[in-house]
Formats: structure tokens, sequence, C-alpha cells
């Protein structure tokens, strides 16, 4: 995506609320597990990426 773009529709999106930031406990059930937070995602995930 262009930046441009990319700056546009975060300032069309403005500022996440907190109860847009808030995990809901639904995550958990779904999953089945706790949920993850992004950087342990990447550490998990990184080869994938070199």
């Amino acid at each position: 995506m262009p930046e441009p773009v990319a700056d546009g529709t975060l300032a069309i999106l403005g500022d996440p609320t907190d109860d847009e930031q808030r995990i809901s406990p639904d995550v958990e059930r779904v999953l089945g597990r706790a949920p993850r937070t992004f950087a342990d995602w990447v550490q998990r995930h990184i080869a994938a990426f070199r």
C-alpha cells in the first residue's frame, strides 16, 4: 500500500478508543488459550520472513 494511502486511511480511522484496544474474553474462548502479544507472534514466526 503506498504510504499516502496508508496515512490517509489511518487519518480517517483516527486513534483507537480504550474499548477498541481492549482484548475481548471471547478470544480465549475461541482459541482455547490466552491471547498472545504481537511480539510473541513475531518471535515464533520470524524465520518465515527471512
